[in-house]
């Protein structure tokens, strides 16, 4: 297998970043909230401000082949609110179909969840993914993920309606 480099983004990937992000969206548009029309308009990008370290709460961990192509991305955002402040969400999870199955978004997430819990004070980590997504669900309860809800009609794209699970990791259960 081909090495893999994981490693927190910066500035100098930022459109390799992008690249990624756009690309995910375009092969699977069902999977997240951003249209790839809104994200290639968007001229702040949601992780971009972490990226750039200008959000010191936040982060993106890239996966890289040894050229240096961007293959996996995973970020996570802290909340900024005083009562909401001891946790923080993941978002983003993409890994290129090329690589797939490889335990690339495995150590992808582990790395994120492993720097979100350097922090004393974040106590829980959230994420949601679309229902259905039986890959990502059972990525997400091996890494200790529980299920707290799910929420039917969450995205609207034309007539077609797509349900949300959301799911969380307790500190004392890492």
């Amino acid at each position: 297998m081909t090495e893999i480099i994981y490693r927190l983004l910066q500035s100098k990937d930022l459109d390799k970043y992008r690249a990624i992000r756009l690309r995910c969206l375009k092969e699977y548009p069902d999977n997240f909230g951003n249209t790839h029309k809104e994200e290639a308009d968007s001229k702040f990008p949601k992780l971009e401000p972490a990226i750039k370290g200008t959000d010191t709460n936040s982060f993106a961990f890239g996966a890289f082949t040894a050229k240096n192509e961007l293959i996996g991305i995973c970020g996570f955002i802290r909340e900024q609110r005083i009562k909401t402040a001891h946790r923080g969400e993941v978002i983003q999870m993409f890994v290129d179909k090329k690589f797939a199955g490889k335990g690339i978004g495995k150590h992808l997430l582990k790395h994120t969840i492993d720097k979100a819990f350097e922090n004393p004070e974040i106590e829980q980590i959230t994420l949601s993914l679309v229902y259905g997504n039986k890959a990502a669900e059972g990525l997400y309860k091996q890494m200790g993920f529980v299920q707290y809800g799910k929420l039917d009609n969450f995205f609207k794209s034309g007539d077609k309606y797509t349900s949300q699970l959301f799911m969380s990791l307790e500190r004392a259960k890492h």
